[in-house]
């Protein structure tokens, strides 16, 4: 299990505050329109798909943040074959693809989003942005993956 907490510093950043299952944890501070979204996106495709190799579930596993952003992320194939279906989602939820045309973006996978799982992951993406939107600086949202 992991606690996630994530704080509203400003409009424009926040920070993570995790604690994985054993105690251990890290925080983070980071730039809200660069991560906030496509983090959650991550959370929310990878909760549902019950994907554990992904960034959350590598986070969990005692990952540091360091070690799963930029050039020292380990790119191990099972998070480079989730971005690979975060990207898409978010691109969807932003309105930037047509979400009746999915399959198409994902086709060269070989992996299936069901209807139900996408509509479940846009709707729950939209809760917590709307929970986030709605939050005052300064305070917390908390997201647990088990």
């Amino acid at each position: 299990m992991l606690t996630i907490q994530a704080i509203k510093l400003s409009p424009f950043k926040f920070k993570y505050l995790v604690e994985r299952e054993d105690g251990s944890g890290e925080e983070i501070e980071l730039d809200t329109k660069t991560y906030f979204l496509h983090d959650v996106c991550h959370f929310v495709i990878e909760k549902r798909l019950c994907y554990h190799k992904g960034f959350w579930g590598m986070l969990a596993d005692g990952f540091a943040f360091s070690a799963l952003f930029g050039k020292d992320n380990p790119q191990t194939s099972e998070l480079r074959f989730i971005e690979q279906i975060v990207g898409p989602i978010q691109s969807v939820y932003m309105g930037h693809f047509d979400k009746k045309n999915f399959d198409e973006y994902i086709a060269h996978l070989n992996f299936e989003v069901s209807e139900p799982d996408l509509e479940y992951c846009l709707n729950e993406i939209e809760n917590i942005m709307q929970k986030w939107e709605h939050l005052p600086i300064g305070e917390s949202l908390t997201l647990i993956w088990k």
